[in-house]
C-alpha cells in the first residue's frame, strides 16, 4: 500500500493522531476523516486529514479506500461494522483502535462479506485530553499496537498493518482477542475504576475544608489524571467486558481488605515490599542502570517532548496565519514579536538556560513561523 487512500472513521483524539501521522508518514496517501457534522470544523481547522465528510458520505468514501480504521468509541464499532457492509470492496482491509476485542471481531466475522480482511486493532496510547483539537502525530510513538486477527487472516493483510503501526512509530504485537480482552482490565480498565474511585474518595473527604485544589501534589493529581476522562469513552468499553472488570474489581476489593487488615494489625510492610519489589521491575527507569545510558535515554525523551511541542506551536501558528489572512492583517507584528522575545529570556532566565541559546533559538522560530504564514 505504497499510495493508498484510507478512510478513519471518528476523527477524535486517536483517529486525528493516526491521520496527522499518517499525513508525515506516508505523504503518499490519501486520507479522509469522517465524524459527525458538529465536528467536521475543528477537523477541518486542524487539518489532519485531505477529506472530510459525515456518514452519509460512507460509501463514497469507502468504495475507493484499501484501508478502514474505525475510530469510534468501543459501543459504536459494531454498528459502524454493519454499515460498512453493503459498501466495502473485497480486499479492504479493516481495522479498529477499540480497547476490547472479543465482541467486535465476532461481529465483524458474523457481518462483513468474504474478502474484508478484519483484523482487531488497539494502539496503547492515550490522554486524558479528548477530541481532534488534542491530535499528535506523536502519540504512538515507542507505544504497542495490539493486533488480533483471526487463525484465517491472510499474512499479507496482517503484515501491512504491522508495518503501519511501525510507520507511525509503534510496536506491534499479535495477541488472541479473548487474552487481550483480560489484560486489558488489569492495565488498564481497573486502573480507570481505581482512579474514578479515588478521586470520588478525595471529594468525599474534601467537602468539609474544601482544600484539595490548593494541597493536591504531584502523587495525587499522577493517581487521578485518568478520572478525567469522560465517561462516554468508557461507556462502551465497560458494557463489552463487563464480566472480566466484575472479576477484576473483587480481586481488587480483596487485595483492598488484605492491606486494611495488615495496616491494622502492623504486619502491612511485607505485602508493601512485596509489590514494591514487582513495581520495580516493571519500570526501567527505576532500574540500576548505568549513568551514560540513562542520562541519554532522558535526553531522548526531553528531544521528543520539544518536537512535540514545537509541532503543536506550529500548527497554531499556521490557524494564525490564516486568521490574519481572512482579516487582511498583516503577517508581520514588530511590537508582539518584541514583547515576546523578552518574555521567553525571563522564562529561560527562571530556566537557568544560556541567554544566548533563546535568542537563537526563537530567531529560528520567529523566522519559520512568518515563512508559514506567508505560505
Amino acid at each position: 500500500m505504497e499510495s493508498s487512500k484510507v478512510t478513519i472513521i471518528g476523527c477524535g483524539l486517536i483517529g486525528g493522531s493516526i491521520a496527522l501521522a499518517l499525513r508525515r508518514r506516508r505523504p503518499g496517501w490519501s486520507i479522509a476523516c469522517m465524524d459527525l457534522p458538529d465536528r467536521l470544523p475543528a477537523i477541518r481547522e486542524a487539518a489532519v486529514a485531505d477529506t472530510i465528510g459525515t456518514p452519509d458520505d460512507l460509501a463514497a468514501c469507502v468504495r475507493e479506500s484499501s484501508l478502514v480504521i474505525l475510530a469510534t468509541p468501543v459501543d459504536a464499532i459494531r454498528d459502524w461494522i454493519a454499515r460498512l457492509k453493503p459498501v466495502v470492496r473485497t480486499g479492504t482491509i479493516v481495522t479498529d483502535v477499540g480497547s476490547t476485542k472479543q465482541q467486535i471481531m465476532e461481529t465483524a466475522q458474523a457481518l462483513l462479506p468474504p474478502g474484508v480482511h478484519f483484523i482487531g486493532g488497539h494502539p496503547m496510547a492515550g490522554s486524558e485530553h479528548s477530541g481532534v483539537e488534542a491530535s499528535d502525530p506523536l502519540l504512538f510513538s515507542d507505544k504497542v499496537w495490539l493486533l488480533c486477527p483471526y487463525p484465517d487472516t491472510p499474512p499479507d493483510a496482517l503484515l501491512q498493518l504491522m508495518d503501519l503501526a511501525e510507520d507511525l512509530l509503534a510496536f506491534p504485537i499479535t495477541l488472541d482477542p479473548e487474552e487481550h480482552d483480560r489484560l486489558m482490565v488489569m492495565i488498564s480498565h481497573l486502573p480507570q475504576l481505581v482512579s474514578v474511585a479515588l478521586m470520588h474518595a478525595a471529594q468525599e473527604e474534601d467537602a468539609g475544608h474544601a482544600m484539595l485544589a490548593k494541597l493536591a501534589g504531584r502523587g495525587f493529581l499522577d493517581m487521578t489524571r485518568l478520572a478525567a476522562s469522560g465517561y462516554g469513552v468508557w461507556k462502551g468499553i465497560l458494557e463489552t467486558n463487563k464480566e472480566a472488570i466484575e472479576e477484576s474489581l473483587h480481586r481488587f476489593e480483596n487485595s483492598l481488605s488484605l492491606l486494611r487488615r495488615s495496616f491494622a494489625s502492623g504486619s502491612l510492610e511485607w505485602i508493601w515490599e512485596e509489590t514494591a519489589r514487582h513495581r520495580r521491575k516493571l519500570a526501567t527507569e527505576s532500574a540500576a542502570r548505568p549513568r551514560k545510558p540513562d542520562l541519554r535515554s532522558t535526553i531522548d525523551r526531553c528531544d521528543k517532548q520539544l518536537l512535540a511541542a514545537l509541532g503543536r506551536r506550529m500548527q497554531a501558528v499556521s490557524r494564525m496565519g490564516r486568521l490574519k489572512a481572512n482579516q487582511s492583517l498583516p503577517v508581520l507584528d514588530p511590537d508582539r514579536e518584541k514583547r515576546m522575545m523578552h518574555q521567553r529570556e525571563e522564562w529561560g532566565k527562571s530556566l537557568d538556560l544560556p541567554p544566548g541559546l533563546i535568542e537563537e533559538l526563537f530567531e529560528v522560530i520567529l523566522r519559520h513561523s512568518t515563512q508559514l504564514q506567508k505560505q
